[in-house]
């Protein structure tokens, strides 16, 4: 049986990779990699990375693919002991290349891409109907007003509107469709085919079956 510790989870906007990053990091024990977190934390440090990072979020651009790149090996370097899941990172081919050569150096690899292919009609309908909170960053799929967690007033986010929408299935599909191709020549993928509405819950219950299977194969 492989032994699975390093873990990528790949899908479009508003697949549901948020509830699924959850339901991974829960039930195979792995350190979740938010690179929006790292950026933040490394900025607040005052570090090298941080503070070339904060040049580009200061003037609302985007982070450099080497900036990132570091301040993502930086992180793996500091947690080569534990399970760990990408969710976000890499978003494109050159940063899964740049992500596989720093692993390879610290004598690890990528284990497992769990890509969630969700038809597009679904991540539309879904996109309209999805609301945030505010206060407690709670995201909801079935137009709720109030908060389930927190009681807050729920509001749309302001990504979720068709012509953002639009723009960042493009992205998606130009810069991460690629990065897919990119494991599944090296064998690493295991695909979730989501053509219906359901329950997230039934979503886990298939990643787990095909995480078992990809493993005792």
């Amino acid at each position: 049986m492989k032994t699975l510790k390093r873990f990528v989870l790949v899908g479009a906007p508003a697949s549901g990779k948020g509830t699924q990053s959850t339901f991974l990091s829960d039930t195979y024990n792995l350190k979740p990699l938010s690179t929006g977190a790292l950026l933040r934390a490394e900025i607040a440090a005052g570090s090298q990375l941080g503070l070339e990072a904060k040049k580009y979020m200061d003037a609302a651009m985007f982070v450099p693919d080497e900036v990132v790149n570091g301040i993502v090996a930086k992180w793996l370097g500091e947690n080569k002991d534990c399970g760990c899941l990408l969710d976000g990172y890499p978003r494109t081919v050159s940063q899964a290349e740049e992500l596989d050569k720093n692993l390879t150096t610290m004598g690890m690899a990528v284990d497992i891409v769990v890509y969630l292919n969700v038809l597009p009609e679904l991540i539309q309908a879904r996109m309209l109907k999805r609301k945030a909170c505010p206060k407690c960053g709670t995201t909801t799929r079935n137009g709720e007003e109030i908060c389930p967690k927190c009681g807050a007033g729920m509001i749309v986010r302001t990504d979720d509107n068709a012509e953002a929408f639009a723009k960042r299935m493009k992205d998606y599909e130009t810069l991460t469709v690629p990065v897919i191709d990119h494991y599944a020549k090296q064998g690493k993928v295991v695909q979730i085919d989501v053509v219906e509405e359901g329950e997230p819950e039934d979503v886990s219950a298939r990643i787990a079956a095909a995480i078992r299977e990809f493993a005792e194969a």
